[in-house]
């Protein structure tokens, strides 16, 4: 098992639940939300190849995640200025695409 593929079907699964955020927010009434939720979930879904290519670069692993930590939460807050109202869409997005890279994990390693 590559991360690569785990990382590349992170990416996927994020991609088709941003259009799905996009079109049911839209249904509802709630396009920016979803847009916001949409952009969260993509950003979010390349914090597994941060990891790798801060690793792969000899980086500390508690570095490293001070790292991804700080610019995740300097995304959240420039998304707090741009969209207002809408920015706990985009902080819920980048937090549901690291379930989706724990859940697409855990479902490789139970592959034989």
């Amino acid at each position: 098992m590559t991360s690569g593929g785990l990382l590349r079907q992170t990416v996927v699964v994020c991609s088709i639940a941003a259009v799905a955020a996009t079109v049911i927010a839209s249904v509802l009434g709630h396009p920016a939300a979803g847009l916001a939720m949409a952009a969260g979930l993509l950003l979010g879904s390349l914090n597994g190849y941060l990891i790798q290519g801060l690793l792969n670069r000899g980086a500390p692993f508690a570095a490293s995640s001070l790292v991804r930590i700080l610019f995740f939460s300097s995304l959240v807050l420039m998304g707090a200025f741009i969209l207002r109202s809408n920015a706990w869409a985009l902080a819920l997005g980048i937090g549901l695409a690291q379930l989706v890279m724990v859940g697409v994990g855990i479902t490789r390693g139970f592959r034989p």
